[in-house]
């Protein structure tokens, strides 16, 4: 009897390691993401929960006001409910392990993934929990796959671009680059942004058509936020550029000196500093106001609500301050170093190097 039960678990664990997984991970049909939800009533926010997890979380995506889509250092694929920091049904696991971005497909039907460890792209079904199609590309960058099109993935290597079928994994076109990619960034119309080894910022169409290009002295740090028909990118030679969208021509450049991380909103922008200051300036680059938080590195991206900017810190506390003022309004119990900090639903995630966990809204 032990034996044949033996024999009934080893044909299990071989099915699954030819399958190229472990376990599922599935979203209900009814179950739509709006990941574009705002934390609308972040005032004065409060400790939902906290605790320690063994699976550190890698990164996630919104789901809905309440689910988040999470992947783990260890490579788990999951649903965590925020409302009390619980799996949500299974998790899936590929086989050889260690998942480095995630993207949902625009109607939430797929992810695609990739995996620089094992030099593996892939696509996952999240409606029917069925693992679609995986390849070996090697080379990747450090770069969550980019949807152009329902049915067009882009996925970017350090010798170009390749464009793969959403649905089976077919390679449909490829680009190389003689300069060398370290980034690819979604835009707008099916177009995309690509950073060259040298600095220079490209843009095309998802024909792999060169629309434009223009040399900012860019580095793999930096951030980009779209706005409208404006492109801000930065920092690249010590200074935050913003383009024209459609041309690639330069109309401002601000300077951004040790700059971290900044946000557009309502024509103002607010510059964060690796020393940890922060700087609100006019659309033409006029200093209103500076603020000194004297909390040292920054770690992640902040994000606006209610009239605040939601910051958080290297050594384990998040703050709000002041859009108006730049003052201080709110700050978080105390963790150790941080090492992750999610907008989340209606709230947001902090998480520290000893796999801490607090929730706020």
């Amino acid at each position: 009897m032990v034996i044949q039960m033996n024999r009934f678990i080893l044909s299990i664990v071989g099915l699954m390691i030819i399958s190229g997984c472990y376990g599922l991970v599935r979203l209900d049909e009814g179950v739509n993401f709006h990941n574009d939800i705002e934390p609308l009533n972040l005032k004065s926010p409060t400790l939902q929960w906290k605790k320690r997890t063994k699976d550190p979380i890698q990164d996630m995506i919104i789901v809905n006001d309440s689910l988040v889509l999470v992947w783990t250092h260890r490579g788990s694929v999951m649903i965590m409910n925020m409302n009390n920091g619980e799996k949500q049904g299974t998790s899936w696991t590929p086989s050889m392990g260690h998942i480095t971005y995630l993207t949902i497909s625009n109607d939430g039907n797929l992810f695609f993934y990739i995996s620089m460890k094992n030099d593996l792209v892939g696509a996952y079904d999240i409606r029917s929990g069925k693992h679609l199609w995986k390849n070996r590309v090697d080379h990747l960058i450090k770069n969550e796959p980019i949807i152009l099109s329902d049915s067009v993935v882009l996925i970017g290597t350090r010798m170009g671009l390749e464009l793969y079928d959403a649905y089976n994994g077919e390679l449909i076109k490829e680009k190389n680059d003689r300069f060398g990619l370290i980034k690819i960034i979604p835009s707008k119309d099916g177009r995309f942004l690509m950073v060259t080894d040298d600095g220079q910022l490209n843009c095309y169409d998802h024909h792999l058509k060169k629309l434009w290009a223009q040399d900012l002295k860019l580095d793999l740090h930096l951030r980009v936020n779209i706005e409208r028909d404006r492109i801000f990118i930065g920092p690249g030679n010590d200074t935050l550029w913003v383009l024209d969208m459609e041309t690639g021509m330069i109309k401002n450049g601000i300077d951004f000196v040790n700059g971290f991380d900044f946000r557009v909103q309502d024509n103002y922008l607010y510059l964060l500093y690796r020393d940890g200051s922060l700087v609100r300036k006019d659309i033409n680059g006029q200093t209103l106001w500076t603020s000194d938080l004297k909390l040292g590195l920054p770690i992640g991206s902040f994000f606006p609500a209610n009239g605040q900017l939601f910051i958080p810190f290297a050594r384990g506390v998040a703050i709000s301050v002041d859009t108006e003022t730049g003052t201080e309004i709110w700050r978080s119990d105390t963790l150790r170093r941080l090492t992750g900090f999610w907008r989340s639903g209606t709230g947001f995630l902090l998480q520290d190097i000893e796999f801490g966990m607090q929730y706020y809204k």
